[in-house]
């Protein structure tokens, strides 16, 4: 129940400034929510070198949203 409910993460450290934990997705400071596989993929992204290449990374956001919208 604690984990569901809105929880401010900067207790933690100053770094988790602003960011949140709400019905079990982390909250940037941005707003937007990110679910184990969004931070999952992002680091692999980071992993593989992806983060200089704008166009890969264009062309990796251009079929997530095409993918979100067949839902």
């Amino acid at each position: 129940m604690r984990m569901y409910a809105y929880r401010e993460l900067s207790p933690l450290d100053d770094d988790w400034q602003d960011w949140k934990i709400s019905k079990g997705k982390l909250i940037t400071p941005d707003g937007w929510p990110l679910t184990p596989n969004r931070i999952i993929m992002g680091n692999a992204l980071i992993e593989i070198g992806a983060v200089d290449e704008l166009r890969f990374q264009r062309e990796v956001l251009r079929t997530a949203r095409m993918l979100k919208k067949l839902k």
